[in-house]
């Protein structure tokens, strides 16, 4: 049985009304291995939900930029990713049960100190843990493009959310986006153009067609061997 999905509600003043989730946490098929991850490795690396904002010079003990990237899937990217740049501090969102114990088990097995992780919504997380301007960069790696019409209103990054992202960055933050979804790239990119806080710099006709060549993640590999181009979007925050 499908389970409701709620979509988040704001105020007439924009304000984000908590009550009103936008997920349901997923577990999907889990292995042993991630089960066993998440039970050793998440007291060290995993930040639970809570009301008060978070320190994160507190979390990472050390001040340094923090890059934040939402649905990380199994991780790896996310783990190469903090292990090729040990002087920024990373944190990632997911909502699927097996993708936090697998990115637990890697980045243990990396030995890494500079990434923490959190298993809840991230339009919530935003809202209620972040400070403004506090993030340096936002990544969203091909989010679900609930290509049918009537699923439209599913879609994570819709001009509430993307508004609320613009508020965490710092003053020239990066939201990086890459999708193989071009319906989907328009689609944000309309939603982008309503919001003053951001300056559009991919260079090619508003997208930037990401190389088959320069494969990094799972689903960059899956729209090569589908043949579907693969489209990055960078905004700048003003």
């Amino acid at each position: 049985m499908k389970k409701n999905i709620l979509i988040p509600e704001y105020n007439n003043k924009g304000i984000f009304l908590r009550k009103v989730r936008s997920f349901v946490r997923r577990q999907g098929r889990i292995t042993r291995s991630q089960l066993n991850a998440i039970k050793q490795f998440w007291p060290s690396m995993g930040i639970d939900i809570q009301e008060n904002r978070l320190n994160f010079s507190s979390i990472f003990d050390r001040p340094a930029p923090i890059v934040l990237e939402i649905g990380f899937g199994s991780g790896k990217s996310l783990v190469k990713t903090a292990i090729s740049f040990p002087d920024i501090n990373f944190l990632g969102i997911e909502v699927y049960k097996s993708g936090i114990g697998s990115c637990l088990r890697f980045a243990h097995i990396s030995n890494i100190q500079n990434l923490k992780i959190i298993y809840h919504d991230a339009n919530e997380v935003l809202n209620t843990m972040i400070d403004n301007d506090t993030l340096s960069t936002v990544q969203v790696f091909f989010p679900d493009p609930w290509n049918k019409k009537r699923h439209h209103k599913r879609r994570m990054l819709n001009r509430d959310f993307l508004q609320v992202i613009s508020k965490k960055l710092k003053i020239s933050g990066i939201l990086h986006i890459i999708t193989d979804s071009k319906e989907y790239a328009h689609y944000i990119l309309e939603n982008i153009k309503s919001i003053k806080n951001y300056k559009n710099i991919s260079q090619l006709d508003h997208l930037t067609m990401y190389p088959f060549f320069n494969i990094t993640t799972k689903f960059e590999k899956k729209a090569c061997l589908h043949g579907n181009a693969i489209f990055r979007l960078i905004f700048r925050s003003n």
